[in-house]
């Protein structure tokens, strides 16, 4: 196999030459230059159909002649139909602007090297695919799951700060989440004429308004959990998930089902959103495992080793549980650190910023709220995620309610102390 330092900027000009035919496909009806430029054919299927049509067809193409890929592909992309093409493309870009969109796959094998480059290959071809033409209108946005990008980053993008450009990392505000699942919810019960009066007319845009007039009148302003400790009632939803829309749905679903079988539907009591969020919370933590299984494999067993700590401890305890791991990793990959570093990347196990033993708050650190690596230290105050409590049978030795979010301003609303 070549080196990555060949292979990816060759991998790259493939990339470009895709995506061209990507917008030549889609905007073929709008110039005849442009349908002539689509080289591959022009026939109308899915764009991943499309691309693996079009792979596939460059494969075979390079495998039938005996010169070098790079020139092959360069001749082709000096090609008069292909370069009239995209000119006309410019041409339509500047009256309206032009954004090519490539999603995220659902799980990527950071031990599949081949996918790795492929991937940094996408991240370097849409640095030098904005450099060239973002300015004339035509744009590349990527977007990357959070779990593998800082192995991508780390390990296999050659040169990060020539072609990691203008990230942006999607961290969901209270605020946003509040309103999502409450617009939700208000057009479900609108819909099935369970709507309150109190309901009506809301500011979405106001959080406050949003929080009186859509999450209080059924879910209730505040609760006592199952310590018997008080707390706001959307605070408590909130901190047992990782700020992520699919999750907060998922603990609400589930309210609302345990609801309904116990007939006080579209009204929650408080034991019912304890009961539901302690049954949802366990898929949840399931759930970011799975994710995690191709980038860490066998991760559900490594992180058994967790089970039975307590709710907050000291990081010196996290080299005594590592060692119980190492059959589980593959061949050479076991460390201390590297241990560390997983349960750090999944949100299991966080760094606590500040304890209110008199008040029973404690407010922790999380490495999927941040930009960067969230180290854990022997001698840092280690925390539990509480999404994670049940999947591991932590025990919950102290009277505390642990908060993980953020120190920010966007967090202050919740107002849960």
């Amino acid at each position: 196999m070549q080196s990555r330092e060949v292979a990816i900027p060759r991998i790259a000009k493939i990339w470009d030459f895709l995506i061209w035919l990507i917008i030549f496909k889609e905007l073929k009806d709008q110039d005849i230059r442009i349908r002539a430029a689509c080289i591959f054919g022009d026939h109308n299927s899915k764009v991943s159909n499309f691309i693996r049509h079009t792979l596939s067809a460059l494969v075979n193409h390079f495998l039938d002649t005996k010169g070098d890929l790079l020139s092959e592909l360069e001749a082709i992309l000096s090609d008069e139909r292909i370069t009239a093409g995209k000119a006309a493309v410019l041409e339509i870009a500047r009256k309206k602007p032009i954004i090519v969109a490539i999603d995220t796959l659902e799980n990527y094998a950071v031990n599949d090297d081949i996918m790795m480059r492929t991937t940094a290959a996408l991240i370097q071809c849409g640095s030098e695919f904005n450099r060239d033409h973002a300015r004339n209108g035509v744009h590349l946005k990527i977007f990357l799951m959070a779990e593998v990008f800082p192995h991508l980053k780390e390990e296999v993008i050659l040169n990060t700060l020539k072609f990691v450009r203008h990230e942006v990392y999607l961290h969901w505000r209270p605020k946003d989440l509040l309103r999502l699942i409450s617009w939700r919810f208000h057009h479900y019960l609108r819909a099935v004429g369970q709507l309150s009066k109190e309901s009506t007319n809301i500011k979405w845009d106001d959080y406050n308004e949003v929080r009186e007039k859509m999450w209080n009148p059924y879910f209730g302003n505040s609760l006592r959990n199952h310590r018997g400790l008080s707390e706001l009632s959307f605070p408590y939803v909130l901190r047992h998930t990782q700020m992520r829309p699919r999750q907060l749905i998922v603990l609400c679903n589930t309210i609302a089902a345990r609801a309904t079988r116990e007939k006080t539907f579209p009204a929650f009591r408080p034991e019912t959103i304890i009961k539901a969020v302690a049954e949802g919370e366990y898929a949840l933590a399931e759930e970011v495992l799975n994710s995690y299984s191709a980038v860490y494999p066998k991760v559900g067993r490594i992180v058994e080793a967790l089970s039975g700590l307590p709710m907050i401890f000291k990081g010196n305890e996290l080299d005594k549980r590592a060692p119980l791991t190492s059959s589980e990793w593959p061949t050479g990959e076991y460390s201390p650190f590297a241990f560390r570093q997983l349960i750090a990347e999944l949100g299991i196990i966080g760094r606590v910023r500040n304890i209110d033993q008199k008040s029973g708050f404690v407010e922790a650190d999380f490495e999927y709220s941040s930009k960067t690596r969230l180290p854990l230290l022997v001698t840092d105050c280690c925390v539990v995620h509480p999404m994670f409590y049940r999947r591991l049978n932590i025990n919950q030795n102290h009277n505390l309610r642990v908060y993980p979010f953020p120190e920010h301003e966007e967090f202050q609303e919740l107002a849960y102390r």
